[in-house]
């Protein structure tokens, strides 16, 4: 293997690492803590893709990393489910919150209008 097929081959180790690291966010309920993951992810990516480009000129065969990218790609789809759902239940919890915080505030409104018969202050 050549220089940077290995340089490639940490790259991606690093980049499956922060991916299980996010997972393990993700159960523990750690949310903030997953923004500085992806904004390392990032950084990897764009490393990986110089050691790309130098592999793709050269015509050197990348097909041994082929396993780590299944990982990694199976990996990523896992959280983006995860992640996804955790949304879904969010939206759907700030709807309710919506609907109650609207239903408040009409009877609020509607009980200012009524008057009494004891009410002196008109």
């Amino acid at each position: 293997m050549s220089l940077d097929l290995d340089n490639l081959e940490l790259v991606y180790k690093k980049y499956y690492e922060i991916s299980l690291q996010i997972r393990e966010f993700i159960d523990r309920k750690l949310y903030n803590e997953i923004a500085a993951l992806i904004s390392k992810k990032e950084i990897i990516f764009q490393e990986s893709q110089i050691y790309a480009k130098r592999i793709q000129e050269t015509n050197e065969d990348a097909s041994i990393l082929a396993p780590l990218c299944k990982l990694i790609h199976n990996q990523e789809k896992e959280n983006i489910a995860l992640l996804t759902a955790i949304k879904n239940d969010i939206k759907e919890e700030m709807c309710k919150v919506n609907k109650n915080t609207k239903l408040a505030k009409a009877y609020a409104l509607s009980e200012k209008k009524q008057g009494s018969i004891l009410d002196f202050s008109e």
